[in-house]
């Protein structure tokens, strides 16, 4: 029989129903079982020692001399029996302590990996590094849970605490968000009724504007003085495209480790092919009914945008936490078109819909660059990815509208 079915609140065993129950055992500490069940032993057996001189003494008032005298010959074998059962208590006794050495035993192996695990925690915030203990397990360790104190902790914001990076050396060094280059489509409105939006090219001057670019970027990228890496993020539209082609020219085949089409960073949707007097007067009916809510005939809203941006930075926090560039000092580059890239920032820093509304595009092919924030050692577990990125101060300076306070790192994601 298990020591929780014998010692149960409710125990139905003989065991149970002759000696003094002291509570659920289940509820007891090792210690105090032990002590009960001696205490308990101790007491049945001093109880059992009573029996035979008490029940001699009752038959002898009852029934008489001989009465008594029967009984106290078969006093020999009443001790045989009490003796036995004696016996088996102790046998019974002796087991039960065994399982309790075993409980204790295993306790203090738990508690011991729990201290070891403790320490290696200690060494890794202090800079060591023991084997199997991640930074992030360190930093929880450090920090505990903000929630209790009311305050954010994104670590339970996302799946499986997916908002916030398990080791800063996965984030990107720079997320870098550039406006496609001069199109077709800026120098020529009209290019818009017989050309579809997607299939625009760059002008001469675009191309110009995508080199000068990419021999920017190259500069940011050698300042640093160590090797560095370069993945892209395109618009699916040939402009986009094109920009990126001029911008990799600066780049060596070692320097880029990738580049993918994404069709979430595509140009807001005006409609189709674009008729010059229509859409003047959709522009005008725009104006009066809110530039971020108005959707366009066949086209989108800005609101619209804003719910596909949110996605692509959802999948982007995510596959930065799971380590998808991690390939060190990697710089993720954003070639997309001006209102998405406004509406990138405003879903990142959380900007109001009348704050998105006062900054106007960059210029063509200017980056718009983001900077890992320095670790700071103080703790920065709870946070969410995007708050470990702010804008460089040139990027701020050419990104007309947009003041300091709007690219402060928010705790809200």
């Amino acid at each position: 029989m298990s020591v929780a079915g014998e010692f149960g609140s409710r125990c139905p065993s003989n065991y149970c129903r002759r000696f003094e129950w002291r509570g659920c055992w289940r509820t007891r500490s090792p210690r105090d079982r032990i002590a009960g069940v001696m205490d308990n032993k101790g007491s049945a057996l001093l109880n059992r020692r009573k029996v035979v001189p008490s029940t001699v003494g009752l038959a002898t008032e009852q029934n008489g001399a001989e009465k008594a005298e029967a009984m106290v010959g078969g006093t020999a074998e009443g001790d045989a029996a009490i003796l036995k059962d004696e016996s088996d208590d102790l046998e019974e006794l002796k087991r039960q302590v065994a399982q309790l050495q075993n409980l204790v035993l295993d306790q203090q192996d738990i508690c011991e990996d729990q201290k070891n695990k403790i320490e290696g925690l200690r060494r890794l915030v202090t800079g060591e590094t023991p084997a199997g203990i991640s930074p992030f397990e360190a930093q929880t360790c450090g920090i505990g849970d903000r929630r209790l104190l009311g305050m954010f902790d994104a670590r339970f914001h996302s799946l499986h605490a997916g908002a916030t990076p398990p080791d800063y050396r996965v984030l990107p060094e720079r997320i870098i968000l550039v406006r496609h280059a001069e199109s077709e489509g800026n120098v020529n409105k009209h290019i818009y009724s017989v050309v579809p939006d997607r299939k625009l090219p760059l002008t001469e001057r675009g191309w110009q504007q995508a080199e000068s670019a990419g021999k920017r970027l190259q500069t940011i990228m050698e300042r640093g003085g160590k090797d560095y890496k370069m993945y892209f993020f395109i618009s699916p539209y040939r402009r986009s495209y094109q920009t990126y082609e001029g911008i990799r020219k600066a780049f060596r085949e070692e320097d880029v480790v990738g580049a993918c089409e994404e069709v979430q960073l595509r140009e807001q949707d005006f409609g189709n092919f674009q008729d010059p007097g229509g859409k003047k007067k959709e522009l005008a009916e725009r104006l009066e009914f809110g530039r971020f809510f108005y959707r366009f005939p066949n086209g989108e809203s800005g609101a619209d945008v804003y719910d596909r941006i949110t996605i692509f930075e959802d999948h982007l926090v995510r596959d930065i936490n799971a380590g998808r560039f991690a390939q060190g000092n990697v710089n993720l580059v954003l070639v997309t078109h001006g209102l998405a890239l406004r509406i990138i920032l405003m879903r990142w820093f959380h900007w109001t819909v009348d704050q998105f509304l006062n900054v106007y595009n960059p210029p063509n092919a200017e980056p718009v660059i983001l900077e890992r924030v320095p670790p700071t050692g103080n703790g920065q577990s709870w946070m969410h990815t995007k708050m470990l990125y702010r804008m460089s101060s040139d990027s701020l300076r050419t990104l007309k509208g947009c003041a300091e306070d709007m690219v402060i790192p928010s705790c809200k994601t």
